[in-house]
């Protein structure tokens, strides 16, 4: 059982006869094991009736205090105040019992002085009793506070240890387009998150050639992050020449592959990829995938999806993934996106607003490729469309999963002379 202690608070010359109630009241104490002990304090030391603050009271006490003669309301109301602030319960006797009847607030009662002994021990008995609770609940809120303080702070560290890491992620992809003639190129890059699962590059391989990808690691967060910078270190260095010879989109996925399921270390990373090399003087595309979404040629009269088939990256050694060779005629445009259109524009008609045609996301997907068919367009402002579609779209606060779309656009031969 906690032991309680009363603090006696008074004009100096009244202490002695506060003290002599506060023995009355230790007599009549309800409960006799829990007699409280007594602390004699003069108003002038702890600040009571006479400045702004409780002076020298602990928090969470009790005390008895006598309120001296001709005290107004309003002091006795600001005392009042301090001790609920500094959650101090207890009892004041006042001369004016009209008085009392006003100014009782929450742990603190006012008693004219005629109040006998016995209620008054009474009532000090129930505010210790009160007080304990009161003490118990200060302390865990406390810690709590604490606790609070230090998840925040550990949630701040995380925040700007999440955004350097997306500032050194974005570090790896292309801050410009290869400028070729005759060539269009659009991107948009929408990580769900501070970090993104998806990641691309295209960058220019010698004087007739270019070397594009794009991949995307099957999860979400800072583990399929740290998987593209993996991807994206490896991948443009298998672009570059080997023995004498460039190496084919297929190889270069073949030998990414081996690769990630060297660092697996027996947890599996698995990725998607399209790699492919564009020859833009002869128009041809050598293109590899790896589980990834079918690339598609868009045309003016028709749109193909490459079917290039091949394992997941990261699954198993010495995996095979074929090759084909499209041709990029003037006026098309070879798109490649990332599986999280897929999620991007749910079926309003659907009653769940997510189920329908699965396709359906194609449709918003295919204009990128027929930018061309609209006088006075550019591929950069069809994707700013693109980008204005996504933030419409339900969902759009919460993207469901990271986006990417590469496009490597073909210009019309009478748009290259108007050029």
């Amino acid at each position: 059982m906690t032991e309680h202690c009363i603090h006696l608070v008074g004009l100096r010359e009244e202490l002695p006869t506060l003290e002599r109630l506060a023995a009355q009241v230790c007599n009549d104490w309800p409960v006799p094991d829990s007699t409280p002990t007594t602390r004699p304090l003069p108003i002038g030391e702890t600040g009571l009736f006479g400045s702004a603050g409780a002076g020298a009271f602990d928090q969470g006490v009790v005390l008895l205090a006598k309120v001296p003669d001709q005290t107004p309301p309003s002091t006795v109301y600001k005392a009042i105040d301090h001790l609920r602030a500094a959650r101090i319960s207890g009892v004041m006797i006042v001369a004016d019992e009209a008085t009392t009847r006003n100014i009782s607030s929450g742990g603190i009662i006012t008693m004219p002085a005629s109040t006998s002994p016995d209620l008054i021990a009474a009532t000090l008995h129930a505010l210790c009793s009160r007080q304990e609770a009161v003490n118990e609940l200060t302390q865990d809120l406390s810690i709590s506070q604490r606790s609070h303080g230090g998840v925040r702070e550990e949630m701040e560290r995380i925040s700007q240890e999440l955004s350097l890491a997306a500032n050194i992620q974005r570090e790896l992809i292309p801050r410009t387009m290869p400028d070729v003639p005759g060539l269009e190129f659009g991107v948009l890059y929408r990580p769900a998150g501070f970090v993104s699962g998806d990641i691309y590059n295209i960058q220019q391989i010698d004087d007739k050639r270019i070397g594009f990808f794009i991949a995307d690691a099957i999860g979400h967060g800072v583990p399929a992050a740290l998987l593209t910078m993996i991807i994206s270190q490896s991948l443009p260095m298998r672009g570059g020449c080997s023995e004498g010879r460039l190496i084919s989109p297929s190889d270069a996925l073949a030998r990414l592959n081996d690769d990630l399921c060297d660092v697996s270390d027996g947890n599996p990373r698995f990725a998607t990829a399209v790699y492919g090399i564009f020859d833009f003087e002869s128009g041809f595309v050598q293109i590899a995938n790896a589980g990834h979404p079918a690339p598609m040629v868009v045309g003016r009269d028709q749109t193909t999806e490459i079917h290039a088939g091949g394992p997941l990256l990261g699954v198993f050694h010495d995996a095979q993934f074929e090759e084909q060779t499209v041709e990029l005629r003037p006026g098309d445009t070879l798109l490649l996106y990332s599986d999280g259109f897929e999620m991007a524009f749910p079926d309003a008609k659907a009653p769940d607003g997510t189920k329908g045609d699965p396709n359906q996301y194609l449709d918003h997907i295919k204009p990128l490729g027929r930018w061309m068919e609209h006088e006075g367009q550019s591929l950069a402002r069809v994707f700013e469309k693109l980008e204005q579609k996504l933030d419409q779209a339900s969902g759009s606060m919460h993207q469901a999963d990271d986006l990417t779309a590469l496009a490597i656009s073909r210009q019309a031969v009478a748009a290259r002379k108007a050029a």
